[in-house]
């Protein structure tokens, strides 16, 4: 049976540099740690399209109306040059704070505003291949609230940049019932997106921030015999995931995830735009590697075959695509790479010289 496909994006598939601009120290030597040799690295790996995530809030100060520092810009400037050097489309985006216990401020535009007009004074003759992702998953904001100022910040940018691509996701960390409810917006260069890490209990297993510290040895796709039991002495969040009501049984499944995505492509088409799955990914150290693999190539798989453009999360992170990631591993390209997750997504394994 043929699939239905999405309104096609300007990129096809890629991934995120997580960490460069998030979580260092802005006055750091090395805040801008990726290097142009990381920009050919993907590319020699079939790449098209690098996500840029950054904290751009935490390098501002709201009593100086989040002026963006030069440094900053002259980090940006300097991806852009690699990006357009190697033909790679280049999405900056706006990463906000997601730990346990976040919110998106409701006064949110007046942050959105301010930066991403700076952004669009600086850029709007730039590089035709770049694109403004307006915020991640903001979360915990009335809905309304959160598409008012969506619909702002893109009023402010167009009337100084109309060439460049914006990214909108919804509500809900990203949510598709919050996309849904997003307002209809008069451009032509709108990218929806959503991000993917379904079935949570097998992504984030082992993941101690989302509280699965203790859960483990999860099988994707599901298999009754190899399901651990759950903890003993479960909080509340780890009996969830062993509910009827979550329904691993179900969740964890191909026809799940095809599902999932068959609902983007139903949005794509109606609001005749193209959609975007900005994040997806397993985290490394307790899913089994094989399942792990099972679990990529599934899924870009069937983005593939619903033409839904992808970055996933992320390159040297705890999602990435290295055999090891965290302090102290310095994994080094192409020697490192997990070649099976790299095949799995899609992409190439370049030859080890």
């Amino acid at each position: 049976m043929e699939v239905t496909k999405a309104i096609s994006a300007p990129f096809h598939k890629g991934i995120n540099f997580s960490y460069w601009l998030n979580f260092k120290n802005p006055e750091a030597p090395d805040a801008c740690f990726m290097t142009k040799q990381d920009f050919m690295n993907v590319k020699s790996m079939g790449v098209d399209v690098v996500r840029l995530p950054n904290y751009l809030e935490a390098f501002c100060k709201k009593e100086e109306n989040w002026k963006i520092p030069e440094y900053i810009f002259k980090c940006l400037d300097n991806f852009i040059e690699w990006a357009k050097e190697l033909d790679l489309s280049l999405i900056f985006d706006f990463h906000n704070n997601t730990v346990v216990g976040s919110f998106t401020p409701v006064d949110i535009e007046d942050t959105l505003i301010p930066i991403w007009t700076q952004m669009a004074e600086r850029y709007k003759d730039s590089y035709e291949k770049i694109a403004f992702e307006i915020y991640n998953e903001p979360h915990e904001i009335d809905l309304k609230i959160w598409g008012e100022a969506l619909t702002n910040t893109i009023k402010a940018i167009r009337k100084i940049d109309t060439k460049h691509y914006l990214i909108a996701g919804g509500g809900d960390w990203n949510s598709f019932d919050s996309l849904k409810q997003l307002p209809q917006f008069d451009d032509d260069k709108i990218i929806y997106t959503f991000h993917f890490y379904e079935p949570h209990l097998f992504t984030h297993q082992g993941a101690g921030w989302s509280g699965m510290a203790r859960i483990k040895d999860i099988p994707f796709p599901y298999v009754k015999e190899k399901m651990p039991e759950c903890p003993e002495n479960p909080t509340e969040r780890e009996k969830s995931f062993f509910t009827a009501e979550y329904d691993y049984e179900h969740r964890g499944t191909e026809k799940a995830v095809a599902d999932y995505f068959d609902q983007f492509v139903q949005f794509s088409n109606e609001r005749k735009a193209p959609i975007f799955c900005g994040e997806f990914g397993v985290y490394m150290p307790y899913a089994d590697a094989q399942e792990r693999v099972n679990w990529y190539s599934i899924v870009a798989r069937l983005l593939e075959e619903r033409n839904i453009a992808r970055t996933s999360w992320d390159y040297y992170g705890g999602f990435g695509v290295f055999n090891t990631f965290g302090p102290g591993t310095n994994p080094q390209f192409p020697k490192d790479l997990n070649k099976e997750i790299v095949r799995a997504l899609g992409l190439k394994v370049p030859e080890e010289k």
